[in-house]
């Protein structure tokens, strides 16, 4: 009997997830695009509304609990408003928040512009990101780590979402390098600064990313190749999941061959937006299951191709990606129930 998707995804439920990372705050303005300024040859929007959504590690921690998955949230937020909304919008995604901090620096924001003529879809115009200036300070950085070593004393797998705005620098970097030097299962998502993890469980890096690792441009299926296989090599990691937007994703282990998939629903893309979160969330998920590296990416394969349909970031359900996942013909390979 084939193992099923359904199946697989049920063995996540309660799993423990700990999570470390740049909380950020995604704010989407709409409006109507009305004339053209008379001060500059620029559009007049008149707003609508604001809505929010979960971004940076946020968004990824939203998707390790909408997969089942015991999730705490190890960061630090600002005083302030921003900071609010999002310890309110990660409590009511079921992540913990017992151990986010309260920093003096503000809550990043991203604000996105939609607009459109009245009937119109409203369409991305301008974004504006409100970036802290400093890092996170010693004192609050020393409190991350300490709540990172503690939490992930009983987690089944700790991720790191460094999107490099400061959360994830000094002690709980250090912090971290000690749970990958016990053994810990570790996945990384880091923007600038991968090889401080070198020797963690797995890196999902995008395009991008692995150009910057490797040092050469993924212009064809070769060079993604020899990108993933050199950063494998050299950072030591367990695994690289390279991920390649409608490239699909390649799977890269030591001493095995190159795992691939292609993309699924590459027709009804609409907005990217925190895809690379959902990759992270479910990879690291499946690990955290023990179901398997080749399955953790069929799996979430599926859940960026149900995410990239919806308009900011966003979370796949369990019921989502079993159903995509059966009408795409997705198949898993056998793994060990008895060791989940």
């Amino acid at each position: 009997m084939k193992p099923s998707v359904a199946g697989a995804l049920a063995s996540l439920r309660g799993k423990r997830a700990v999570l470390v990372g740049d909380l950020v705050l995604d704010a989407y303005v709409y409006g109507e695009t009305v004339r053209v300024s008379r001060e500059a040859p620029v559009l007049v929007v008149r707003k609508e509304r604001t809505t929010h959504r979960l971004g940076g590690a946020a968004n990824t921690a939203a998707n390790l609990a909408a997969l089942g998955l015991s999730t705490t949230m190890v960061s630090a937020l600002g005083s302030d408003s921003s900071g609010d909304t999002t310890r309110a919008m990660l409590q009511a995604a079921q992540v913990s928040t017992e151990a986010v901090m309260t920093s003096d620096v503000a809550t990043p924001v991203k604000t996105r512009i939609l607009a459109g003529a009245f009937g119109t879809t409203r369409q991305q115009v301008l974004r504006i990101d409100d970036e802290p200036e400093r890092p996170i300070g010693a004192a609050v950085q020393e409190r991350i780590a300490e709540q990172l070593r503690k939490h992930a004393a009983h987690a089944d797998v700790v991720v790191v979402s460094d999107y490099g705005m400061g959360a994830v620098t000094g002690a709980v970097v250090e912090t971290v390098r000690e749970l990958i030097a016990r053994g810990a299962l570790v996945c990384v998502d880091s923007r600038y600064q991968a090889s401080a993890f070198a020797g963690a469980t797995a890196i999902m890096p995008n395009v991008p990313e692995a150009e910057a690792l490797a040092g050469f441009p993924l212009s064809s299926k070769d060079a993604v190749n020899r990108a993933g296989s050199e950063i494998l090599a050299r950072l030591k990691y367990q695994a690289v999941l390279l991920t390649q937007g409608k490239g699909g994703m390649s799977l890269f282990r030591a001493g095995m061959a190159t795992a691939h998939v292609d993309i699924v629903g590459e027709d009804e893309v609409t907005d990217v937006t925190g895809a690379g979160d959902t990759v992270t969330a479910t990879f690291s998920a499946a690990l955290a299951g023990n179901i398997g590296m080749t399955n953790g990416m069929k799996l979430a394969n599926v859940a960026a191709g149900i995410v990239v349909t919806r308009l900011g970031t966003a979370t796949a359900s369990p019921q989502e990606i079993t159903a995509v996942a059966e009408r795409a013909g997705v198949e898993l390979e056998p793994w060990d129930a008895s060791s989940t």
